[in-house]
C-alpha cells in the first residue's frame, strides 16, 4: 500500500522540482531513509536512536542554514538543538525500551554516585548519532575550508552515513 502512494506522488515530484542549494538536504534524506529502512527490518532501538538522533540534527543544521536573516543570539545552535530535541523526545513514549547503567563509584548505596540508573536506548542512540553527524558535518567543512573544495562528490553524505555506520557498528557491538 506504502508503495502505491509513494507512486502516486512520483509524477508531483518530477513536474515541481525543488533545488538543493547545499549537502544537508541529501544527508537529511539519506538518514531519514535509512532510519525507516532499519525499522522494517527490525534494528535495535538504540541503533535506530542513532538514526534518528542523526536525522533531527541533520535536519536542524539544514533549515538554521537556510535561514539567512539572524534575529536572536545563538541562533543556529538553538534551532539545531531545538530539532534534535523536537524529533526525539515525541519518539520516546513509542520507543520506552531501556537498559541499566550501573554507576558504582562512590558514596552511599542509592546516592547520585553510587546508584543503578535506567536510560531510553532510543535517547541514548540518539545522542550518539546527533554526535558523529556533527563530527561528520565538521570534518567536511574544515576540509572543504582547508583544499577550497571537497575532496569527492557527495563528501559531506559519504562522511556523515561513514560515521553513522561506524557508530552503529560500534553500539550493535556493544549492546549484543
Amino acid at each position: 500500500m506504502l508503495n502505491r502512494k509513494l507512486a502516486a506522488l512520483l509524477p508531483a515530484f518530477l513536474l515541481f522540482p525543488v533545488a538543493a542549494h547545499a549537502h544537508c538536504p541529501l544527508c537529511t534524506a539519506a538518514v531519514g531513509s535509512a532510519a525507516v529502512a532499519a525499522k522494517f527490518y527490525g534494528v535495535d532501538t538504540s541503533i535506530l536512536g542513532v538514526l534518528i538522533g542523526a536525522f533531527g540534527l541533520s535536519t536542524g543544521i539544514w533549515a538554521a542554514n537556510s535561514i539567512k536573516k539572524k534575529v536572536i543570539k545563538f541562533q543556529t545552535p538553538l534551532i539545531v538543538i531545538g530539532s534534535f530535541l523536537l524529533t526525539t523526545i515525541p519518539l520516546l513514549p513509542i520507543m520506552p525500551e531501556t537498559f541499566y547503567f550501573p554507576l558504582l563509584i562512590a558514596g552511599q548505596s542509592g546516592s547520585l554516585m553510587n546508584k543503578v540508573y535506567w536510560i531510553n536506548r532510543m535517547l541514548v542512540g540518539g545522542l550518539l548519532g546527533a554526535m558523529a553527524t556533527l563530527i561528520a558535518y565538521y570534518a567536511h567543512n574544515r576540509i572543504k575550508a582547508l583544499r577550497g573544495k571537497v575532496l569527492f562528490p557527495y563528501q559531506g553524505i559519504a562522511f556523515t552515513l561513514g560515521a553513522l555506520a561506524l557508530t552503529g557498528i560500534s553500539l550493535y557491538i556493544m549492546v549484543r
